[in-house]
């Protein structure tokens, strides 16, 4: 699917932010962070929407997006198997990847 309007786009914003937020990879938002953020790496997840087309997929594009922004060794695959999949269920839910 792509996001070519403007409110499929924030759409696709908020289903990835809420799956990052809940994640909260190094507890920063509950110890007190602003709820922005991870807003970067969200923007980042949902550009490789396109690119998801199962739970596998949605591993490796968090995994891609982590890594590249923080520690690599926290974020790699294995590390990031269990919010890829929860990504690649709220996906499917809100319609963004058709199974």
């Amino acid at each position: 699917m792509t996001l070519d309007c403007r409110k499929e786009y924030d759409r696709a914003l908020n289903v990835v932010a809420d799956v990052i937020n809940s994640w909260d990879p190094y507890d920063l938002i509950s110890g007190g962070a602003p709820c922005d953020e991870f807003d970067s790496e969200i923007r980042s997840v949902v550009s490789q929407i396109p690119r998801i087309a199962n739970s596998n997929d949605a591993v490796h594009a968090v995994s891609r997006v982590f890594s590249s922004a923080f520690d690599h060794e926290h974020f790699g695959v294995d590390g990031c198997r269990e919010v890829g999949e929860e990504l690649y269920r709220a996906l499917t839910d809100a319609g963004f990847i058709e199974t």
